[in-house]
């Protein structure tokens, strides 16, 4: 029992306790029997609607779940399994379960992973990814109708230009590495929040490179009060225009002035962000185009957990389980859909040997 304080009523709460979860083991017997005559065996087969395996695809949709969305181990699915849904599960049977959802998911999520070319806007992210003793990279493209997680052997710019295609003509959203540099100033969009903490290092450093530093760091704050205005509904889009115009004005002086900063730190960011200018202010006049990366950084965040948890993978079917899984679930949640009907959905169709759900809207 909860007791609730609202003014001078008291509100009770009653938990009820419900009988824990059991498993629900269907058995069939498939006789066989002998031809009296001529030895001939026969044996009944299962019905059309059974799955020949041990365990149903709701049991395999929740290990996917546990191991792909709570990010547990192997070892702590088979005893949560055990546990709490009185389903015995060896290791082993965990990690191949996984394997084969992972085996499922690879049409639909090779069907999402087709859209992104095609998409108006991406905001891209990578991190490091250790497999097997090696660094591979953990990179991630979010549209505004999915989200794409691949890991990749490389960093390198071939990577996510494969993902986009390399005649992308949309708008992308990253910070300043220069695997993005391949793409067109225009079509590009500097994360401001990255910018603003390359800007407090300058005012860190002090000396000539904390007054472009301070400067500049006021500015950032002029951007964003003007684009806090604009998403909030106060200000439209020719409005957001006037008002971020006094904003750039300045910001370009500053880089005029700074890139003959005596501090070489500084002078070299100024020359970078003076060379980079259209990509500073894509989100200005384009729609759908943030003035940060955060869609990104905000999909790597469940990705950089599971790593420092498990230390990465150790083998290729493990970093596909890893990065079908991010992608399902990242894009369930976008979608407002259920991840763990959606697991059950596809494993059904697998046993069944039937069409996987698609994970795009219809």
């Amino acid at each position: 029992m909860a007791l609730t304080a609202l003014g001078d009523d008291f509100v009770a709460h009653q938990v009820t306790e419900l009988p824990p979860l059991r498993a629900v083991v269907t058995e069939h017997r498939l006789h066989r029997v002998a031809c009296p005559d001529c030895g001939y065996t026969t044996r009944a087969t299962l019905p059309v609607d059974v799955p020949a395996g041990a365990f149903g695809p709701r049991v395999q949709a929740t290990v996917a779940v546990l191991s792909g969305r709570y990010r547990l181990s192997r070892r702590q699915v088979a005893d949560a399994c055990g546990t709490l849904l009185d389903v015995p599960l060896s290791v082993g049977s965990v990690d191949r379960l996984c394997q084969a959802t992972a085996t499922a998911l690879a049409i639909p999520v090779g069907a999402v992973r087709a859209t992104l070319p095609v998409a108006p806007v991406a905001n891209a992210d990578e991190t490091r990814w250790p497999q097997a003793g090696q660094t591979q990279w953990l990179w991630v493209v979010v549209t505004g109708l999915a989200t794409v997680f691949t890991i990749a052997a490389s960093r390198g710019s071939q990577v996510i230009k494969t993902l986009l295609g390399e005649d992308y003509s949309g708008v992308v959203g990253s910070d300043r590495y220069s695997g993005y540099a391949w793409l067109d100033e225009t079509c590009r969009q500097v994360c401001w929040a990255h910018l603003k903490r390359d800007l407090q290092a300058l005012v860190d450093r002090g000396g000539a490179a904390e007054e472009v530093g301070t400067v500049a760091l006021m500015l950032v704050h002029d951007l964003f009060t003007v684009w806090h205005q604009f998403r909030a509904g106060h200000l439209d889009r020719a409005g957001l225009i006037a008002q971020m115009q006094p904003v750039q004005d300045a910001f370009d002086a500053l880089l005029d002035t700074g890139v003959g900063c005596a501090d070489p730190k500084a002078a070299g960011l100024c020359r970078a962000l003076d060379r980079l200018w259209p990509a500073l202010w894509t989100f200005v006049d384009a729609d759908g185009v943030e003035p940060t990366n955060n869609a990104a950084e905000r999909a790597l965040r469940p990705a950089v957990l599971w790593r420092k948890g498990s230390f990465g993978t150790q083998s290729a079917g493990g970093a596909r389980f890893v990065e079908r899984l991010l992608t399902v679930t990242a894009t369930c949640h976008q979608q407002g859909h259920s991840v763990l009907d959606y697991l059950t959905a596809v494993c059904t169709a697998a046993q069944l040997r039937q069409p996987i759900p698609s994970l795009l809207p219809a």
